[in-house]
């Protein structure tokens, strides 16, 4: 009897070897014979899952995105407003092994696609997904009084999300200028800074509490 494959698991697999090889040696290595090398398996198996190198990257960013997203929405479940938008962001910075990973292969991933456009595979884009999660939590913590006023939502998350990529961006060029505890110590000064009331705030005849930050490990 042939044995039952669960090829949604075998998809997975495949898509963290890509990710390793991108974060290893580049975008272009990753051909299909590099990944075959990398998982044991032979170039004909892989013919299975993937039609060709562009196939196999945008599965695997699109699993990359998958994950990314169940991670958001398990990791959100009964938060609102500043906790929420906090635990969102930080969630978005390479703090750990299995982020670091995945923010090298996804900026290699949008380097090839800045750089050739229609060249690069065209998966649904991440950014958007989280510039609207972001818009949404700033609104919230703005209308429960627990960031000021003096940046619409939009504009916040704009920020947010520039610090996020920059973050990220320079946490893995220099990591030892830009440790995890550093990016978070810097994300929880700028929050707190946008809890602050705002300036004007007494003069519209209104007030706005601040949000204590929360500790972190």
């Amino acid at each position: 009897m042939p044995k039952d494959v669960d090829h949604d698991a075998r998809r997975e697999e495949l898509a963290e070897s890509v990710w390793r090889v991108v974060a290893r040696d580049g975008l272009e290595r990753a051909t299909i014979r590099v990944i075959a090398q990398e998982t044991g398996w032979s170039a004909g198996s892989l013919a299975h899952y993937f039609v060709d190198k562009d196939d196999m990257l945008e599965s695997a960013l699109h699993i990359a995105y998958e994950r990314i997203a169940a991670r958001w929405d398990e990791l959100l479940k009964g938060l609102t407003g500043l906790t929420a938008l906090r635990e969102l962001v930080m969630e978005n910075l390479p703090l750990d092994d299995d982020r670091v990973l995945e923010t090298k292969f996804l900026m290699n991933y949008w380097s090839r696609a800045i750089r050739e456009d229609a060249g690069a595979p065209r998966a649904a884009h991440h950014g958007p997904l989280l510039i609207e999660r972001l818009t949404t939590l700033a609104r919230e913590a703005q209308r429960d009084g627990e960031l000021n006023c003096e940046r619409t939502p939009e504009d916040i998350a704009e920020l947010l999300l520039a610090l996020i990529d920059g973050f990220s961006l320079h946490g893995l060029l220099d990591p030892q200028r830009l440790t995890p505890e550093r990016q978070v110590a810097l994300i929880d000064d700028e929050l707190a800074r946008m809890s602050r009331p705002h300036a004007d705030a007494g003069a519209s005849g209104g007030t706005r509490r601040t949000t204590a930050r929360r500790s972190h490990a």
